[in-house]
């Protein structure tokens, strides 16, 4: 009874933002605002729309078309029917959706793990990308290839069990210390904490976040070796005080791909569409100046 009234309490702190796109029997919510080059953006793990509408979205949507999508099994989209964390699974369906949205050539700016989702989009439809700006990417795979414990949560019988009784208090508890942790060194964005813990203990999804972690695992280690192949002009925007991803991701990705440019940002942590939007709206402006060949590619930069 406790974790249902807390869930209950949860689901009206995020009510649904956008509308629901049929792609291949998996409904994906998306938003579609303003107009102009296109921008996209992609959050990362258990997040949603929200991560762009309450940071960076609305000067986004001023100057571009500005389209956000809930990752399939995220937000609320529906899960693609096999593995459905894949970076080149959610890749294709995102793909399908801005064809039949009339989005032509985006800016993919993708958050931690959908930054990864946008590189696999990149290296499958080049032709379609225009550019890339990674947030905090995370690009390979630091787990060990071992069964994770949240997989608990899809035995029959026992994961139901739980999540009808502590996890979704649990949850609920241990939030403001994850989102500490995410913000840090910045300050948490209250709207943003209220909306992100009540989507992230619904108990359906507490299951299948877990069930997905194989999988993005999985996905990376054979995403990236191909990420020298990358053709698309791309720049990683990473946090120097990122305690969730290392900078050394971005590092790294730069060290393979061909038109990588690096900006590393001082006592910045995971979420700089939140605590730095000025260099996500600057590296965004970059990203088109350098579609369109007007810049060449950068040493490091340092902010």
């Amino acid at each position: 009874m406790l974790s249902a009234a807390l869930l209950w309490r949860a689901r009206r702190r995020a009510p649904r933002l956008g509308e629901a796109l049929d792609v291949d029997g998996v409904p994906l919510n998306y938003i579609d605002r303003g107009s102009g080059p296109p921008v996209v953006f992609l959050h990362g793990a258990k997040g949603s729309v929200y991560d762009a509408t309450l940071s960076v979205g609305p000067e986004l949507a001023r100057l571009y078309r500005f389209v956000a999508i809930d990752r399939p099994g995220s937000g609320y989209s529906g899960r693609a029917p096999h593995h459905n964390g894949a970076p080149t699974v959610q890749a294709d369906l995102i793909d399908a959706a801005l064809q039949r949205l009339g989005v032509e050539r985006p800016v993919l700016v993708g958050h931690s793990t959908g930054a990864a989702v946008a590189l696999a989009l990149a290296l499958a439809h080049p032709a379609r990308v225009a550019a890339v700006v990674t947030l905090g990417g995370y690009f390979f795979s630091a787990r060990g290839e071992g069964a994770h414990p949240g997989r608990i949560l899809n035995i029959p019988v026992l994961g139901p069990l739980l999540q009808a009784t502590i996890v979704v208090p649990l949850g609920l508890t241990l939030a403001p210390l994850v989102l500490r942790h995410v913000f840090a060194p910045g300050r948490v964005d209250e709207p943003y904490a209220r909306v992100a813990t009540s989507l992230a203990v619904r108990p359906g999804h507490l299951a299948a976040d877990s069930a997905e972690i194989a999988d993005v695992e999985q996905g990376l280690r054979k995403l990236a070796p191909r990420y020298g192949e990358l053709g698309v002009p791309i720049v990683a925007v990473h946090g120097l005080a990122d305690g969730v991803v290392s900078s050394g991701q971005s590092v790294r990705l730069c060290q393979l791909a061909p038109r990588c440019e690096l900006v590393l940002v001082d006592d910045a942590g995971h979420q700089p569409h939140f605590t730095r939007p000025e260099i996500v709206l600057e590296a965004v402006a970059t990203a088109w100046r350098r579609a369109a060949g007007a810049a060449p590619s950068l040493p490091p930069a340092r902010v």
